[in-house]
Order: C-alpha cells, then structure tokens, then sequence
C-alpha cells in the first residue's frame, strides 16, 4: 500500500509541474523569448522531458530540434562515428589508390610515396634487374642466331636473309634436295601441286653431319636465351604486382608495419627490407 502511495504522490507531482508550465506558456512570451520565437517551445519541451520523458520515452531527436538533441543525447550518433574511428582508425582510401597506381607504373614508386624507402630501393632494384636480364638475354639470342647463320654459310653455302622456317630447314636437312624431295612426296600424298621448294641462290648442302649438328646447337642455345628473355616478362609481372599490393597494404601504416587487431590485441607484421640480411617478424601488443 505504502509502494502504491508512493506512486500516487509522484504522479500527483508531475501532473501539478506540468500544469504549472502550461499556465506559464499560456501567460504569454517574455520579452525574450518575443525576440527567439523557438526558445519558449524549447523550454516547454524541455520542461515535458524532464518531467514525463522517463516515462513516456520522448526523444527529442524524433520531433528535429538540433539544439534539444545535442542536450539530451540526441548526439549519440556522431559519438559512435568518433568512436568507430578510434578503433578502426582512418580508411586512408586516397593513400591507397595513389600507392598503388604509383607502384603500377614503377614498382617501388608506392613504397617510396609510403615512406618506405629502404623498401622502395628494393623494388626498384629488382625491376632493374629484371630488365637489364631481358635486354641480356635478347642480345644474348641475337649472337647466338647471327653465329649459326655464319656457320651455315661456311659450312652449307646459304646466303641472304630469309625467314625463320628457312633457318629451320637448314638445320633438319642435310641439303637443299633433300628437302625438296621431301616437299615433293607431301605434294604427292595431299595430291596438291608442290609448293616451298628452294632453288638457286638459297640451295644449302652441309659438308658433313658435324658441321649441321654444330649449327642446330648454335640455334638451340640462341633459342634458350629468347626463352630465358620472354621469361623475364613474367617477372617484371609478378614484381609489379607484388609492389602494387604491398603499397595498398601499407598505406597510412607505420613505415614496415602492417597491423591487425585480432581477439583484443595488436598483431603487426614488421618488414625488416635490406639487401644483406632482407627478413619480417611479427609484434604482439595490447593496450590497457
């Protein structure tokens, strides 16, 4: 009964503070509240919210009065944004697309806009490398191509510059009759007219079987070096790629340090770049 009691009286309370408010405002606007329109609905609302608000639930955000709002809470959400970003920490999108399209058009470019520059010095290096080898390996081929076609021309009698299944033939086919008659019998067999047939000037006849097997090695290595030169392309690729997602990663990161928050702390991953002793490790932290 007395709990009951209790209640009544504070009911009681409230209706009374209310229906004193409400003669207030009917009274009419002070000459201040004549020159702020808003300010006596302001005080009205505000005087509802404190005395019925715990009850009814009234939010003050709902009804859009900005200043009301930021009085009782109505600012909650830009304090969760600011919250959310102490734990997440900035995006640094803007960072991340400039390193990465830096390290697209020169591997290292990211890194060096990162702050990262032993790392940056790293991938240019290898991109150096990684060309001087193609431009190597291509003039290596070169050579070795411009020798066989000198060793043909002692040792079979070619001459002249043909193209590339000419040299072919050279080095399957003891002379140039040989594989004439060879063209033939295809002829023959598709019941095509001949056609590919070599004659004056471009007919070949090797000495011996060493000299056309020395010849065939110096083409197998000249196409080993295109080889090894086409391979370096791929590289040139992964290296591109490797820089372009290692500056994304670590835009807007401490020079070296990847982090991630996994079950409460700090993993970061350290890069420890350098030309003698490159390595990584890992650090563990947390904050109380």
């Amino acid at each position: 009964m007395l709990k009951d009691f209790a209640g009544r009286k504070r009911m009681t309370v409230q209706v009374l503070a209310l229906t004193a408010m409400i003669l207030v405002m009917a009274a009419g606007p002070s000459p201040a509240q004549a020159q702020n329109p808003g300010s006596s609905g302001d005080a009205f609302l505000r005087s509802e919210y404190l005395v019925l608000g715990a009850r009814t639930g009234l939010a003050f955000d709902q009804l859009g009065n900005d200043g009301l709002s930021d009085e009782f809470g109505g600012g909650a959400a830009a304090e969760e944004e600011e919250e959310k970003e102490k734990v997440e920490g900035p995006s640094h999108t803007g960072d991340k697309v400039k390193a990465g399209l830096l390290s697209a058009v020169l591997p290292g470019a990211g890194q060096f806009y990162n702050g990262q520059k032993s790392k940056a010095y790293i991938m240019v290096g290898i991109e150096a490398a990684i060309w001087t080898a193609y431009f190597v390996f291509d003039a290596q081929g070169d050579a070795r191509m411009e020798s066989s076609r000198e060793w043909s021309a002692i040792y079979a009698g070619t001459s002249g510059d043909h193209q590339n299944s000419y040299w072919q033939n050279v080095g399957h086919y003891m002379d140039s009759d040989v594989y004439n008659e060879s063209r033939l019998r295809e002829a023959r067999a598709l019941r095509e007219p001949p056609s590919g047939l070599v004659g004056g000037t471009d007919a070949w006849q090797w000495v011996n079987e060493d000299r056309k097997d020395g010849y065939s090695k110096l083409r197998a290595d000249g196409n080993s070096a295109y080889d090894r030169r086409d391979f370096m392309i791929l590289f040139a690729v992964v290296n591109r790629a490797v820089s372009v997602v290692d500056a994304v990663l670590n835009a807007g990161q401490d020079d070296g340090i990847l982090e991630k928050e996994v079950l409460g702390m700090n993993v970061g991953l350290e890069m420890l770049p350098s030309f003698t002793d490159p390595g990584a490790r890992w650090v563990v932290s947390r904050s109380f």
